[in-house]
């Protein structure tokens, strides 16, 4: 089989050759569009592969014009790099998906796009071309841990089960924190997401499996949960290639997935779902460490090492305590200023959160009447709205003057 390379990275060239694969591969490396055109009119390529570094935003789509038009069997992949500034990675990113192109993403380590390229050539990895059409991925991050984001985007999926017809996800991916089984008082007998640690290596998760192992809670029907990983000292080897494999499974198997990840992007599942996401919530609260320089840290400094603009994310502001002074506690209007992001919903600390967590009854915060629950659902029909998610009819009672004429009627 013959694939073309498009880099003048030797390091990558290195680890690209000495990767063993399914079939014999003859690689055809060159360094200039001109050459790998060349050689696709002598050779039959199947792969070919080319990397944003040799050419500009303007070059490569008129070049992808050209080669898709004359080699349409040809499958594609775009390496993109960190060169660029945010804004620019984030066009490169948009050219690929509309042109429906499987890319990987910018700030991955030659050792991992060299995984990457592997499960593309042996057929393992989804292209992203059969999963452009199916489920909505939505992410949610904290600016600093343990400040309600867990609460935020369970209760996020809970109300979206209840008030739509659409199939609901949630899916733990906080590999070193992971608690929601013990918030539930689901404390044995739950599979979690280091149980499928197996197929995700092998790249053989299938959308059937995913929906057969998440819990399905008679509390909230349409909901299918799968929890978080309960292996803390293995949560670094899960790789990238593992984390797109299961994020592009639970595309296919549901249409709308949330996902919590860590609030550190030292591993593969934060970074991999916040590049994946459709959507991406970044949650903080009115400590100016957390809104100021966690925000900073994490959201500016890191995300645009992978290409992701500040302002490509969505806040949601965990409202301080009661019990703080007004003279102590930011505002709201501190908190856009700062961060310059669209505030999408607030969420008070409820002083029942920490009991009903601690005694596993998290659904109790969730219950029709509930503060809490009034504020979710204020913040989960903006996700409704926007992905056009379809609405349960509703079982409103009747008013008075509807069951008077309803009577009349009756009567006559």
């Amino acid at each position: 089989m013959n694939i073309g390379l498009l880099t003048a990275d030797e390091r990558l060239v290195d680890e690209l050759t000495n990767v063993v694969y399914k079939q014999e591969i003859r690689w055809v490396i060159r360094t200039t569009v001109q050459e790998l055109n060349e050689e696709a009119g002598k050779v039959h390529l199947r792969h070919v592969i080319v990397s944003d570094r040799l050419m500009g935003f303007d070059v490569i789509e008129e070049w992808l014009d050209g080669f898709q038009r004359q080699y349409a069997e040809v499958k594609l992949m775009v390496l993109l790099s960190n060169y660029h500034d945010a804004a620019m990675n984030e066009k490169y990113v948009k050219m690929c998906r509309l042109r429906k192109l499987d890319y990987i993403q910018p700030g991955r380590s030659t050792a991992v796009i060299a995984d990457e390229i592997r499960a593309w050539v042996d057929g393992q990895a989804e292209d992203w071309n059969s999963q452009q059409h199916h489920g909505k991925i939505i992410t949610f991050v904290g600016s600093t841990p343990n400040i309600g984001t867990t609460l935020t985007s369970f209760g996020t999926a809970v109300v979206l089960a209840r008030e739509t017809s659409a199939a609901i996800a949630y899916m733990c991916l906080n590999l070193k924190s992971s608690k929601l089984h013990r918030y539930l008082g689901r404390d044995g007998n739950v599979l979690t997401l280091d149980g499928l640690r197996a197929e995700l290596k092998a790249q053989s998760l299938t959308a059937e499996r995913l929906r057969q192992v998440c819990e399905k809670p008679r509390e909230a029907p349409g909901l299918h949960v799968l929890y978080g990983n309960m292996l803390r000292e293995q949560a670094e080897f899960f790789k990238t290639s593992e984390m797109n494999h299961l994020l592009r499974t639970a595309r296919a198997a549901f249409d709308v997935c949330i996902i919590e990840v860590n609030a550190y992007w030292d591993n593969a599942a934060t970074v991999c779902a916040l590049l994946e996401a459709d959507t991406r919530v970044v949650v903080t609260t009115p400590d100016i460490a957390q809104f100021q320089e966690d925000f900073s840290k994490w959201i500016r400094q890191v995300g645009s090492v992978f290409g992701l603009q500040p302002d490509s994310f969505e806040l949601v502001a965990m409202l301080a305590d009661r019990s703080m002074s007004a003279q102590e506690a930011f505002t709201i209007k501190d908190i856009r200023k700062e961060t310059q992001l669209h505030l999408l919903g607030q969420i008070s600390r409820h002083g029942d959160a920490l009991a009903r967590c601690n005694q596993g009854k998290l659904f109790d915060l969730y219950v029709p009447g509930h503060a809490f629950h009034a504020e979710l659902s204020a913040l989960s029909r903006k996700f409704a709205d926007y992905y056009q998610l379809p609405r349960k009819v509703s079982l409103r009672p009747k008013t008075w003057l509807r069951r008077v004429m309803s009577g009349g009627r009756a009567a006559t």
